[in-house]
Order: C-alpha cells, then structure tokens, then sequence
C-alpha cells in the first residue's frame, strides 16, 4: 500500500487542549454524515452515555482511550485515521475534515482495493481527464 503522507503524528507544539478539540470536531463531523446523535453513538460503541458525553465536552478534561477510538470508528465505518487530523494544514484550520466524511470514506474502500483494480481506476480516470482537456 502507498504511503500516507502525513507530515507525521507528533504533533510538535499542538496544545493538547487544542488537539481534543479537532477530535472531537471530526467526530462530530462523522457523526453528522452518519446521521447520529451522541445517544446513538453511545449505544452503537458500547461506551457509557455520559461518559461519551464527558468525552464529547470540548472544555472538559476527559479524554478517549485507544479502545474508545477504536469503538468509535467502527461504529463510523471510518478507519480510526480519520478521526485524526494527519497533515499540519488540516491542524492549522482546526482539525476540519479536508472532505467530507462520504469521500473519505469512499477512498478508505478504494484504497483496500485489489492493486489490479486500483490501476484499472487510474488509468481510466486519466483517460476521462484527457478527454475533458480535448474537448472544447
């Protein structure tokens, strides 16, 4: 598989503060394109409903642990990368998803595609690219 291009996950001089709030605003993000309240997210991961909603408070000082994101995306059907904010664009607005969560997850299941299909789709992209540059 290609390399994601992350700028990596270290997070250098990112108050942590600042970091649970783009978590939790891409959960949120998440939430919304799957149609789901907090209630309904807590009943769908298993975590306790007020302590999701704990976690879910941007001034509060709960926070998820790896086994909550792991809930979380599952629930989503997201991978668990995209509740991350992984370039320092995306830190730099906030932790806004870069697209919405539908293509996001549109390219999670593009990408775990076999490699034979994944190149079928790029040679036939780039012939329909092709075609719209030709044409007037």
């Amino acid at each position: 598989m290609a390399e994601i291009e992350t700028e990596g996950f270290e997070f250098f001089g990112l108050e942590e503060a600042i970091f649970r709030k783009m978590v939790i605003e891409r959960i949120e993000a998440l939430m919304v394109q799957a149609k789901l309240s907090k209630n309904a997210l807590a009943k769908k991961t298993g975590i306790g409903r007020s302590g999701l909603y704990e976690k879910m408070d941007r001034d509060a000082q709960s926070h998820f642990t790896i086994q909550d994101f792991y809930r979380i995306a599952k629930a989503l059907d997201v991978s668990i990368l995209q509740l991350f904010p992984m370039t320092n664009l995306e830190r730099h607005h906030g932790g806004q998803l870069p697209l919405p969560a539908s293509t996001l997850k549109f390219l999670d299941v593009m990408l775990s595609a076999p490699q034979e299909d994944i190149e079928f789709l790029s040679k036939f992209y780039t012939s329909l690219q092709k075609r719209d540059q030709n044409t007037p």
